[in-house]
């Protein structure tokens, strides 16, 4: 195990409430280095109470790569290792010790599970390896908006699940990141991954020919199999003609992930296509090893899959297997309304008509 020194650092802007519960979960820090970018609501004055480094910060234009990395540059140079830890994001109990336990001397950058949101109260939702803990020297933040962290050196990653970081965030409506990321690809046309971003956000916009183009110039431009599978799936979308064609091929560039797949199947439900909707979630379910990268779903991993093949396995005449897996799907989804009245709607059925065997009770 190394001893190392950490040091935690991000802007802020007005996280007032979440100023106490982000500062106990990262206390164990040898340094801790805010930049706070023109907070009104008490937020810097709480963090310097807490014993927070807080700097003052003025960013204009705003840019969040730029802000990164003047509160990265806030922590001393004898840090070995540098953590972003936004104000909504909270490092887990026991982290402290098995960072030095993941980290080696070769290691530069470290890999860890990451919470993205949350499907009810305790119940994660997207979740997969952030990358956001790095050496102290060799890094640098890159993009107006979703900013990435790029390396000025040859990197080593170590992967562990022992350090882990769950988000909060907050419900509240987002400003548009489009603006942010039209400068992004203006400044930076060859970057693959801010062009995708780009095609994301005209989507979210309700700009469907601008994010039809943006998508297909960023599959002209990346080879990376897990970002244009995703690409494909948001391509299903706006470009509803070529919806069935767009995810067969999602699924055959990313033949691990089950989201293509139960896009398909639900595809195929809409259409009332029972023969195919119960092949692609049959399909989908064969693939049972979680990638943990930010394109999986909860629902592809949850119950939707088990309700599609229920529902398909009934319309084709399959009642203990429509039983099975509206099992599953309450299983995957307790309390639905939906899902328990199809379960007991399929259960009354086999009931009625003897199919019904014990095991299954």
């Amino acid at each position: 195990m190394m001893t190392l020194r950490v040091g935690i650092y991000g802007p802020a802007k007005n996280e007032r409430k979440h100023c106490d519960e982000w500062y106990e979960s990262c206390k164990n820090a040898d340094v801790i280095c805010i930049a706070d970018t023109g907070s009104t609501d008490g937020t810097k004055e709480r963090l310097i109470e807490l014993g927070v480094q807080v700097t003052d910060v003025r960013i204009k234009p705003w840019r969040f790569d730029l802000a990164f990395n003047v509160a990265m540059s806030l922590l001393p140079d004898d840090i070995d290792v540098c953590i972003r830890l936004d104000m909504d994001e909270r490092l887990q109990p026991g982290w402290r010790e098995a960072l030095e336990k993941a980290w080696t001397p070769e290691t530069t950058r470290l890999r860890y599970p990451y919470v993205w949101n949350w499907v009810a109260p305790g119940i994660p939702g997207r979740t997969w390896y952030s990358d956001r803990i790095h050496a102290r020297s060799g890094y640098y933040w890159q993009g107006h908006t979703h900013e990435g962290l790029c390396a000025r050196v040859p990197e080593i990653q170590t992967f562990t699940d022992d350090v882990k970081i769950w988000q909060f965030p907050d419900a509240k409506d987002k400003k548009s990141d489009l603006p942010l990321l039209q400068e992004c690809v203006n400044e930076w046309p060859h970057d693959a991954r801010l062009r995708a971003y780009l095609g994301r956000e005209y989507m979210y916009q309700g700009q469907p020919d601008k994010s039809r183009e943006t998508y297909k110039e960023f599959l002209s431009m990346s080879w990376d199999k897990v970002e244009r599978g995703q690409a494909m799936v948001n391509l299903s979308n706006v470009d509803p003609v070529n919806k069935e064609f767009w995810l067969r091929m999602a699924s055959i560039e990313t033949p691990g992930h089950r989201e293509p797949l139960v896009n398909l199947a639900q595809f195929y439900y809409d259409r009332k296509d029972w023969t195919k909707c119960y092949k692609a979630a049959t399909d989908c379910l064969k693939i049972t090893v979680h990638p943990m990268d930010y394109t999986c779903t909860p629902e592809a991993w949850g119950y939707l899959p088990h309700d599609l093949l229920s529902i398909a396995a009934w319309n084709l005449g399959l009642y203990q297997e429509s039983y099975a897996q509206s099992k599953l799907a309450l299983e995957r989804l307790p309390g639905d309304e939906r899902l328990q009245n199809n379960l007991t709607l399929v259960e009354e059925f086999l009931k009625t008509n003897g199919i019904l065997i014990e095991s299954q009770n």
